[in-house]
């Protein structure tokens, strides 16, 4: 007998293939979710929109694998060069965006890395080819219908001859279609916030620039006359530009001499050889958000629900990390494991954050519009920090758990900027912990432990826990194998009592994990770690695992 076909075409249908939909889509295919993902350009994204790739974003994509190829084929934060005007040539201030940091054991990627957004949408495409998914180009969403249990998609794919009709059936579908997709407003979701005057516009783009060094970003003047900024891209002789203040926008965008005129007039550098831009476009700042990232069977993500100024570079990494936050949720409700109310944390876990990194990035923003070429207000191009996005929590979530340091509604909260230092709580991020040596000989790390596809439940062992430890590595064998993976960590010098029921055992010979997770070498403190990184609950044993579970694995009933 063969099997009972699918009532839908595909679980899960994403509509824009832009870092976010690829990112969202890898995800779930590694989880074994087959996803559909449609885009209704004919490509790629052009050009360097999007670049500065900040440390949490880089920490996602090495759970994701592609880590060590993003280091290879990008660049680090290149020193910025501030000119004197008139004249152009004489250095008033060097400087980093971000200082460059020394790593340390809980944070080995702690400096922004720079690569193009095409560069990083191809990379995607690779992996996702690899793993038997291709984007669908030219094809468009154009309506859909929700019902109890499915989305009904009508998508249009542009053919040489004549425009082909498809009507698909999902279980979900995700809107990663930017801030003009037609899939929040078919939802008649409120896109709230502001837009903001002419006089604060920007045209951004690549150009070929000769008698320049493009291994520096170069800045002159300021948005009162002319602002130029040109940073070196992976590719010699490539710049991205940004560029504002008085010129003529139209002509400058329309016409290649208009641009060349403009840049040299405010670089004043009459040396500079300016070639054809391989894309241009004019932007006025946008800072918008919707209030909720889902309605029903359908989610937003990225740009599709919130839009910032481009000066932080937290949008696109904002949107990278929403598709993370959701992914793993998706997993667990499709493969019958949790309950479709989990969904619901998406949105209460995302909108603070968002909100908070909007007014961030506002304010930076509003600080260059009142930058002098005279070195005022420079701390407008700053980068490091918080911008890092190392300190974005979830502390207040209704799914995470924290018997050490319960969660207190009163007590002031910072979803962006939980201070390097902090005593780890459920809801931040998890940090690593290298010079872990398995039981059976080697060497590892939390980091190359955690993953996008389970649950990782970490036992710090404590002299007098064996009991303890046992009990929880039996609780742990009712939940899917496949979705939780248990990882005992003993003390340096210690001898291990339970080896034989966890799936891995590990020495913690330089102390890093004790130290980072703040635990005694005296009782058992467990940390969960979700598959986004983050930490979802700290417990004292098996009570608290499975109080944890519950809002978790809500289906099951162990």
């Amino acid at each position: 007998m063969s099997p009972a076909p699918e009532p839908f075409d595909v679980p899960v249908l994403i509509v824009g293939a832009g870092p976010v939909g690829l990112v969202l889509a890898l995800t779930l295919i590694k989880n074994g979710i087959k996803v559909r993902i449609v885009e209704k350009e004919a490509g790629t994204h052009k050009g360097q929109r999007g670049t500065g790739i900040m440390p949490r974003s880089l920490e996602l994509y090495q759970y994701l694998g592609l880590l060590p190829e993003i280091l290879k084929r990008g660049r680090p934060l290149l020193p910025s060069l501030v000119y004197k005007l008139p004249g152009g040539t004489d250095i008033m201030k060097e400087f980093y965006l971000a200082e460059p940091k020394e790593t340390t054991p809980s944070t080995p990627i702690i400096n922004i890395r720079s690569l193009g957004q095409d560069r990083l949408e191809k990379l995607l495409h690779e992996r996702l080819e690899k793993l038997g998914c291709r984007v669908e180009f030219k094809t468009t969403m154009t309506s859909f219908s929700q019902f109890d249990d499915h989305v009904e998609v009508q998508l249009v794919k542009s053919g040489i001859d004549q425009d082909v009709t498809e009507t698909v059936q999902c279980k979900w579908m995700v809107g990663a279609d930017g801030a003009k997709g037609i899939i929040r407003k078919q939802l008649g979701l409120e896109f709230s916030g502001e837009t903001r005057g002419v006089e604060e516009r920007f045209v951004s783009g690549d150009l070929e620039v000769k008698n320049l060094s493009d291994e520096h970003w170069h800045v002159w003047g300021d948005p009162s006359t002319i602002l130029v900024s040109l940073r070196g891209t992976e590719t010699p002789g490539i710049f991205h530009l940004i560029m504002g203040g008085q010129i003529e926008f139209d002509k400058v965008v329309s016409d290649r001499e208009e641009l060349a005129k403009a840049v040299k007039a405010g670089t004043h550098r009459d040396d500079l050889e300016i070639g054809e831009p391989t894309w241009l476009y004019e932007t006025t700042p946008n800072i918008r958000m919707t209030e909720k990232f889902s309605q029903g069977r359908v989610f937003l993500a990225g740009d599709a629900c919130h839009v910032h100024p481009f000066f932080g570079a937290q949008g696109s990494n904002s949107g990278v990390q929403d598709a993370f936050n959701l992914a793993w949720k998706l997993v667990l409700v499709e493969k019958g494991l949790a309950a479709p109310t989990l969904l619901a944390s998406y949105t209460a876990e995302r909108v603070p954050v968002i909100a908070e990194v909007l007014r961030r990035t506002t304010n930076i923003h509003d600080k260059t519009q009142v930058m002098g070429n005279d070195g005022r207000g420079l701390d407008a191009w700053d980068r490091g920090g918080s911008l890092k996005m190392l300190g974005i929590n979830y502390r207040w979530s209704s799914i995470v758990l924290d018997e050490r340091n319960p969660y207190m509604a009163e007590a002031p909260q910072d979803p962006y900027g939980v201070e390097a230092g902090d005593m780890v709580r459920a809801g931040d991020r998890a940090p690593d912990a290298p010079g872990l040596v398995p039981i059976e000989g080697g060497e590892t790390s939390l980091f190359k432990i955690f993953g996008p596809t389970c649950h990782t439940v970490l036992l710090f062992a404590g002299n007098d826990s064996a009991e303890e430890v046992r009990r929880v590595l039996t609780k742990l064998k009712g939940y899917p194998e496949d979705a939780v993976r248990s990882v005992v960590i003993y003390p340096r010098g210690a001898l291990p009592e339970v080896i034989d029921d966890a799936d891995l055992v590990v020495f913690d010979s330089e102390q890093h994990a004790y130290v980072g997770y703040c635990c005694s070498d005296d009782d058992l403190t467990i940390a969960i770690v979700r598959p986004d990184g983050i930490v979802g609950g700290i417990v004292f044993g098996a009570p608290g695992l499975r109080r944890y579970f519950r809002a978790v694995f809500s289906t099951l009933s162990v």
